[in-house]
């Protein structure tokens, strides 16, 4: 077995985290790389912590890969692992799991989690065999905004309210979202968070990315029950003059897939949520 030297990833800049980044995640199933800008706004909203970062290279120096930690009270996530192509099947990656949960476990972490795209069915197979156990499945869902089905019902008024809004409402009845899109996650993005209110007060909420000519949706709030037919022209004001909408890491238990599916949303990718927890 080669041996291999492990470090945190203090004292390195954004341009080195980008480019260990890229080279870890070059060939990849989905398009990975990552500016130095895009490296500093992924750590500031997903709370990476350096001091738990395992970058690892050869005895000769030469860079291995990486994988990133956030951390959220005693919970953790692995915000990135990736492998430089030339060392991938030598045995690096299992070692670099193994000491990611030494880490995670030797610095007071209770758990760690983190998503893992369902067609990698080799990273999927070595994270169970280093403890993770498969929670959910996660799904992303996309339509073109000119094809949503017309709508007879009324397009909602739509009001925009402070993000911080977020802080005193409850998530009723949604799914419990990803890392990404928790509260800690959600306050630090830029988004929008529109509001659609019925007569008797019920509230949905959704907060909304704005991406070029797509928009990224995530319901934040659901009071009021819809047909596919309101919903439809909910998603449509959400919209405006966005070309694309996108649903990201939506729950397989989320009340919403049955809605988004009715109205012609297609699947382009789905992951695993995964979960260690460390006994006490």
């Amino acid at each position: 077995m080669s041996e291999y030297r492990f470090s945190s990833a203090l004292g390195y800049t954004f341009e080195q985290l980008a480019e260990m980044h890229n080279l870890s995640f070059s060939g990849y199933f989905m398009p990975a790389n990552m500016t130095p800008a895009q490296v500093a706004d992924f750590w500031r909203i997903n709370q990476i912590d350096a001091t738990r970062c395992v970058v690892m290279h050869d005895v000769d120096g030469a860079f291995v890969g990486m994988a990133r930690m956030g951390t959220r009270g005693e919970r953790g996530w692995c915000g990135g692992f990736g492998i430089v192509p030339a060392f991938r099947g030598s045995g690096a990656s299992r070692q670099l799991a193994e000491e990611m949960v030494r880490v995670a476990r030797a610095t007071g972490l209770s758990q760690l989690q983190l998503e893992v795209l369902t067609q990698n069915i080799r990273a999927h197979k070595l994270y169970e065999r280093v403890g993770f156990v498969v929670q959910r499945r996660l799904v992303g869902l996309q339509l073109a905004t000119s094809a949503l089905p017309t709508s007879d019902s009324v397009a909602p008024v739509i009001e925009r309210v402070p993000l911080e809004t977020l802080l005193s409402w409850s998530r009723d009845n949604l799914a419990q979202p990803v890392w990404g899109f928790e509260l800690a996650s959600l306050l630090t993005m830029p988004c929008e968070l529109l509001v659609a209110s019925g007569p008797d007060g019920a509230q949905n909420a959704f907060t909304v990315q704005h991406y070029g000519e797509s928009i990224r949706v995530q319901v934040a709030r659901y009071q009021l029950p819809l047909t596919d037919d309101a919903f439809a022209a909910l998603l449509r004001a959400l919209a405006g003059d966005a070309a694309t909408i996108h649903i990201f890491n939506e729950p397989e238990d989320s009340p919403f897939l049955d809605h988004y599916r009715h109205l012609g949303f297609s699947e382009f990718f789905s992951q695993y949520e995964m979960l260690l927890k460390f006994s006490e």
